[in-house]
Protein backbone atom coordinates (compact mmCIF):
# COMPACT_ATOMS: atom_id res chain seq x y z
CA UNK A 1 0.00 0.00 0.00
CA UNK A 2 2.82 2.39 0.88
CA UNK A 3 4.60 1.65 -2.40
CA UNK A 4 1.43 2.46 -4.35
CA UNK A 5 1.09 5.80 -2.55
CA UNK A 6 4.73 6.62 -3.30
CA UNK A 7 4.30 5.67 -6.95
CA UNK A 8 1.11 7.74 -7.20
CA UNK A 9 2.91 10.73 -5.69
CA UNK A 10 5.78 10.33 -8.16
CA UNK A 11 3.41 10.19 -11.11
CA UNK A 12 1.50 13.24 -9.85
CA UNK A 13 4.73 15.18 -9.41
CA UNK A 14 5.89 14.15 -12.89
CA UNK A 15 2.56 15.25 -14.38
CA UNK A 16 2.78 18.63 -12.68
CA UNK A 17 6.23 19.21 -14.16
CA UNK A 18 5.02 18.82 -17.75
CA UNK A 19 4.32 21.73 -20.04
CA UNK A 20 0.63 22.67 -20.42
CA UNK A 21 0.53 21.14 -23.93
CA UNK A 22 1.97 17.85 -22.70
CA UNK A 23 -0.33 17.76 -19.65
CA UNK A 24 -3.32 18.32 -21.87
CA UNK A 25 -2.41 15.40 -24.14
CA UNK A 26 -1.81 13.04 -21.20
CA UNK A 27 -5.14 14.09 -19.70
CA UNK A 28 -7.07 13.53 -22.92
CA UNK A 29 -5.48 10.19 -23.78
CA UNK A 30 -5.21 8.52 -20.39
CA UNK A 31 -7.94 10.09 -18.28
CA UNK A 32 -10.56 10.81 -20.95
CA UNK A 33 -9.57 7.84 -23.14
CA UNK A 34 -9.49 9.84 -26.37
CA UNK A 35 -7.81 8.53 -29.51
CA UNK A 36 -5.06 10.39 -31.34
CA UNK A 37 -7.55 11.54 -33.97
CA UNK A 38 -10.03 12.71 -31.33
CA UNK A 39 -7.29 14.66 -29.54
CA UNK A 40 -6.25 16.24 -32.83
CA UNK A 41 -9.82 17.37 -33.46
CA UNK A 42 -10.31 18.69 -29.92
CA UNK A 43 -7.03 20.61 -29.95
CA UNK A 44 -7.14 21.69 -33.59
CA UNK A 45 -3.71 20.26 -34.37
CA UNK A 46 -2.52 17.54 -36.77
CA UNK A 47 -2.48 13.96 -35.47
CA UNK A 48 1.29 13.92 -35.91
CA UNK A 49 1.55 16.75 -33.39
CA UNK A 50 -0.53 14.75 -30.92
CA UNK A 51 1.79 11.76 -31.35
CA UNK A 52 4.89 13.91 -30.90
CA UNK A 53 3.52 15.55 -27.77
CA UNK A 54 2.61 12.14 -26.34
CA UNK A 55 6.10 10.83 -27.06
CA UNK A 56 7.83 13.71 -25.30
CA UNK A 57 5.35 13.80 -22.40
CA UNK A 58 5.85 10.09 -21.69
CA UNK A 59 9.61 10.43 -22.09
CA UNK A 60 9.75 13.33 -19.60
CA UNK A 61 7.54 11.50 -17.09
CA UNK A 62 9.63 8.32 -17.38
CA UNK A 63 12.83 10.31 -16.77
CA UNK A 64 11.38 11.96 -13.67
CA UNK A 65 10.06 8.72 -12.20
CA UNK A 66 13.34 6.94 -12.91
CA UNK A 67 15.35 9.77 -11.30
CA UNK A 68 13.25 9.51 -8.16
Amino acid sequence: MLQKKNRDALVREALNSLTPDHKEIIDLVYYHEKSVDECAQILGVPSGTVKTRMFYARKKMAEMVKAA
